[in-house]
């Protein structure tokens, strides 16, 4: 995975963090939190949608 920092509008990104490995050996629950927007994934679409 890549890490950029973004402008606040997200239309050019204003510096590259570089690259990230991210190892998961079993299969987690997404996390619970107030993120926005919701999660868009194929899993969690459905209720996003509500």
């Amino acid at each position: 995975m890549r890490v950029y920092r973004v402008s606040p509008d997200g239309a050019v990104v204003t510096q590259e963090l570089g690259r990230v490995v991210v190892v998961v050996k079993d299969k987690l629950e997404p996390l619970r939190s107030s993120q926005f927007p919701p999660c868009r994934c194929p899993r969690h679409r459905a209720t996003a949608d509500m």
